[in-house]
């Protein structure tokens, strides 16, 4: 497969950088500073889902993903994530089960899907509340993904400030203090996973519902679980790496092998050979069992997939790109059109269920550009021009969550991951003219 060969130009690597970084300072709240929702009493900076105000904030809370990924762009400072690392290791839950009144169960070891500005912690999507009611229709346990952002936090803040002993530190838990390599190795292993493959799974029983990750927390899925895996796999890695850099050669090694046994079974799993030499990984093996365009460009981005695979997936992605079956104004819809997922909370073409998002952007340019120099290229300009065009000082009227342009859907203004993630993206493949720090 082709090497990525051609750069943006300085201009729009620029632009990019300045959108970046002025979302993520309008995302960023500082110790006792007030938004709509009220004052961040955590102590702690935290960087928001997309810019807030006193009188505008979409999603009033600090999320446990994202931020590791956005630090990666080198334009937060490493005492910022540090923070997020003591905050995220307070939510861990402790040794037994918690089970609430909405018939929720939150699981041992389980991390908060989002802590609320007062500190409070949420444990399942499609809500503030931190009490009993939290739960179900969002699942009965807490999504997947959450468990593995805690290492991706202590990753990047390791690299980001040179200092991988920090894997050692002691953090505050509700089980007392632990050396942060604990609490990471707790959370990563805490939830359901195939013993054979260590690949994550959901229970068949729509019942025992389990989110696979959060940008899909509106959709139900059964069996063994896509993206969440992916994750797991990418948490491995790291979790491997840091234990070297600690000089706990067993556990990395341990690591290291569960990575091998994750990356092993991703293919025999989740591909499905399509006509003319095309391939997709699907979203789930049960229900949900369609192509996860997401989680194919994010496999070939990372480097999961081998090359003759990464290559048939790469046709596929760019069969949609020139189709318009995957790509409107540069983002990107979660499955094909003109297909929906069989159980979702969002309306057929809202939202997580048809709707375009700038999440994955990078990750799917940089799978075209191993397979098409010139539509790479083509999708890094829609994407720019659509972010040039709409484009408001104010942040009101631009970088959607999600779009749907036939639908007049444009939901959220002022999304951090719609433009940061690309950027992130971008930069890590040397895409962008940017130095990085």
């Amino acid at each position: 497969m082709k090497q990525t060969m051609w750069k943006a130009s300085h201009e729009d690597s620029l632009f990019l950088k300045k959108i970046t970084e002025k979302l993520i300072k309008a995302s960023t709240i500082k110790p006792a500073q007030r938004i709509k929702t009220g004052e961040n009493t955590t102590g702690f900076s935290l960087l928001l889902p997309g810019y807030s105000t006193e009188d505008y904030s979409s999603y009033p809370a600090f999320w446990v993903r994202d931020p590791a990924w956005i630090a990666e762009s080198g334009l937060i400072p490493a005492e910022e994530v540090w923070g997020w690392i003591l905050l995220i290791s307070k939510t861990m839950s402790a040794d037994k089960p918690r089970n609430l009144a909405s018939g929720g169960v939150i699981l041992p070891y389980s991390l908060a899907d989002h802590v609320n500005v007062d500190g409070s912690s949420v444990y399942y999507p499609g809500t503030y509340a931190s009490d009993e009611t939290q739960g179900p229709p969002w699942g009965k346990y807490p999504p997947h993904c959450d468990q593995y952002w805690l290492v991706f936090a202590a990753y990047i803040y390791a690299q980001i400030a040179s200092n991988w002993q920090s894997f050692g530190y002691p953090v505050s838990t509700l089980l007392g203090k632990l050396p942060l390599w604990e609490v990471c190795e707790l959370t990563h292993n805490a939830f359901p996973v195939d013993p054979e493959t260590q690949l994550c799974i959901a229970d068949e029983d729509i019942e025992e519902h389990i989110v696979d990750w959060g940008y899909n927390d509106s959709v139900v899925k059964t069996g063994k679980l896509l993206f969440p895996s992916l994750l797991r796999l990418e948490s491995a890695l790291k979790l491997s790496e840091l234990f070297e850099k600690l000089g706990d050669m067993d556990r990395a090694m341990k690591y290291k092998k569960q990575a091998a046994t994750i990356r092993k079974a991703i293919v025999p799993t989740f591909y499905e050979e399509k006509q003319g030499g095309e391939g997709w990984l699907i979203s789930a093996t049960g229900i949900g069992h369609k192509p996860d365009v997401w989680g194919t460009a994010f496999a070939i981005y990372r480097g999961f997939v081998d090359n003759n695979i990464a290559k048939k997936l790469g046709q596929s992605l760019l069969r949609g790109f020139r189709e318009r079956t995957t790509v409107v104004e540069g983002q990107v819809r979660h499955i094909p059109e003109p297909d929906f997922w069989e159980i979702s909370r969002a309306n057929k073409g809202f939202y997580q269920n048809g709707a375009y998002w700038g999440y994955p952007t990078g990750w799917y340019i940089y799978a075209l550009t191993l397979i098409d120099e010139g539509a790479g290229r083509g999708m890094f300009l829609e994407f720019i021009t659509h972010l040039r065009i709409t484009y408001r000082e104010d942040l009101k009227s631009c970088f959607w969550e999600c779009i749907n342009p036939k639908l007049g859907h444009y939901k959220d203004a002022g999304y951090l991951t719609t433009v940061a993630l690309p950027y992130v993206s971008l930069l890590a493949k040397g895409i962008l003219q940017i130095q990085r720090r």
